[in-house]
C-alpha cells in the first residue's frame, strides 16, 4: 500500500484515507446530476429579501424579490455554509435599468453576527454583477445586503438609549395596514412663537442609509448642545421614522409598490394609514416645516451626492431657504462625507402627491423639501457612525439658517 506523510507531523496518510477525505469534502451529487450548493440561503428575518434562481456548487444566482412591484434593487439574505470554501453570488447584469445595478460602489454590506452589526464589505471581491466570500468552516452564518439595514430593532435600541431624556416623548401615530405600531417622536414642547417641524423617513422601505442620518438629527435635537437648546426654544420637532413600517420589517422594496408607494399617497384619497395619520397630525399641529429623508438610486452617477428636491416656489421662499440651509450643511460636513447637498428644486404649478409637495403647497409653510442621501458613493463614508454625524451637522445647520416666511 502506498503511504504519504503529512508535512507538519510526519504521521502517515494512506491513499485510501485521502480518498475518503476527498469524498467527505466534495459537494454531494443530486439525482439530476447537479451538485448541492455550498451554502443555504435564508431570508426569514426582519428586512430579509432575496429570490434564489440557482444554487449549485460554489455558485448562487440570486436577485431582488420584487413581490409584484416594478424593478428595483433591494436584497438582504443570510448564507450559511454546508462546507468551507469560496462562494460566488451572482446577480442579473441589468437591475433597475442599470448595468451591475445590484451592488453599490462600496460592495455589499456584511454582518457576521446575525445582523447585530454591519459594515461595507468593499469591492476587492466584487466582479461586475457578482461578489464572492470565503467560508472558513461549516455552518458559518453570514448576512449580506445591498445596503446597511436599519430596522425596528435599531429604532428600538435608539429609543431605549434615550428613554430617560426629558426632551423626548414617544407615542404611536397609528397602526400600519398589518397591525404594527408606527412610532411618533416629539422633541421639545409647543409654546408661543414655537414652530412645529415634521421630519419623516422610510416612505420607501429600502432607503436605510437615510435612517442613520435621521437618527443623528434626532439625537442632536434632544441633546444639551447649544445648537439643540437654541433649536428647542424656536421649534418643536415631530418625527415619523418609519412611514412604511410594514415594508421596513418585511424587507419590501417600498419604492414603486402597487398601486402606488407611500410617497405618492398625498393626494386627496390616501390609502395608507400612515399618510392618513400624518395629514390628521398636520391639522392638529400645523407644521410650518417638513423635511423628508430619502436615498436615491444605487449606482446612477448623479445620485452619488447629497441633494435636495421639492417644489421651487412653494412655499414662496422655499428655494432661498433650502439654499441657505444647504450651504450651512456643506460648511459643517467633514471631508469624508458625500459631496453636497446640492439644491435641485423644480418649479411646479400644481402639487404632485408627494410629501414635499403636499406641505410645500400648504398655506403657512415656510420650508418643505426632500433630502436625498446616497447609499454608498465611491470614496465617501456612509457607515452608521458617519451618517449619524451628518445628521448632527444638519441640525446645527437648521439653527444657523435664517428662514424666511411667506410674508417676509
Amino acid at each position: 500500500m502506498s503511504v504519504l506523510y503529512s508535512h507538519c507531523s510526519a504521521r502517515p496518510f494512506t491513499l485510501a484515507a485521502m480518498s475518503v477525505l476527498a469524498i467527505a469534502t466534495a459537494p454531494p451529487v443530486l439525482a439530476d446530476g447537479t451538485t448541492e450548493g455550498t451554502v443555504t440561503i435564508n431570508t426569514d428575518f426582519p428586512g430579509g429579501n432575496a429570490k434564489v434562481t440557482g444554487n449549485e456548487g460554489d455558485m448562487v444566482h440570486v436577485e431582488a424579490d420584487l413581490r409584484g412591484g416594478r424593478p428595483w434593487f433591494y436584497w438582504c439574505f443570510e448564507a450559511t455554509s454546508t462546507r468551507p470554501g469560496r462562494v460566488n453570488f451572482v446577480f442579473p447584469q441589468i437591475v433597475a435599468g442599470f448595468k451591475n445595478g445590484a451592488i453599490g460602489f462600496q460592495g455589499p454590506a456584511i454582518s457576521i453576527d446575525q445582523g447585530k452589526s454591519w459594515k461595507w464589505m468593499g469591492t476587492d471581491h466584487v466582479d461586475g454583477n457578482s461578489f464572492s466570500y470565503n467560508y472558513a468552516q461549516i455552518n458559518e452564518r453570514v448576512r449580506f445586503a445591498v445596503t446597511i439595514p436599519y430596522l425596528q430593532s435599531d429604532l428600538r435600541a435608539f429609543l431605549e438609549r434615550n428613554a430617560s431624556n426629558p426632551h423626548l416623548k414617544t407615542s404611536v401615530l397609528t397602526k400600519s395596514q398589518k397591525g404594527r405600531d408606527v412610532e411618533l417622536l416629539q422633541i421639545g414642547k409647543p409654546g408661543p412663537n414655537v414652530k412645529a417641524v415634521l421630519v419623516t423617513g422610510r416612505h420607501h422601505a429600502n432607503e436605510t442609509i437615510a435612517s442613520y442620518v435621521l437618527e443623528g438629527f434626532l439625537q442632536e435635537a434632544m441633546s444639551e448642545s447649544e445648537f439643540a437648546k437654541d433649536f428647542r426654544q424656536k421649534f418643536v420637532l415631530y418625527a415619523v421614522p418609519f412611514v412604511d413600517k410594514d415594508g421596513v420589517e418585511e424587507g419590501d422594496q417600498g419604492k414603486n409598490r402597487q398601486p402606488h408607494d407611500h410617497n405618492r399617497d398625498y393626494g386627496e384619497m390616501s390609502i395608507y394609514p400612515e399618510i392618513q395619520a400624518i395629514k390628521r397630525l398636520d391639522k392638529e399641529k400645523n407644521f410650518r416645516f417638513a423635511l423628508d429623508f430619502h436615498c436615491p438610486t444605487l449606482v446612477m452617477n448623479d445620485h452619488q451626492v447629497m441633494y435636495f428636491v421639492g417644489p421651487k416656489e412653494h412655499p414662496a421662499h422655499n428655494f432661498a431657504n433650502v439654499t441657505e440651509f444647504a450651504g450651512w450643511i456643506t460648511k459643517g460636513l467633514p471631508k469624508s462625507a458625500p459631496v453636497g447637498p446640492y439644491v435641485w428644486l423644480r418649479s411646479a404649478k400644481t402639487p404632485a402627491p408627494m410629501n414635499s409637495n403636499y406641505f410645500g403647497f400648504k398655506a403657512g409653510t415656510i420650508m418643505a423639501a426632500t433630502l436625498e442621501i446616497p447609499f454608498a458613493p465611491p470614496g465617501r463614508a456612509t457607515d452608521p457612525t458617519s451618517c449619524r454625524r451628518y445628521g448632527q451637522v444638519i441640525l446645527a445647520a437648521w439653527v444657523n439658517t435664517h428662514f424666511l416666511a411667506a410674508d417676509e
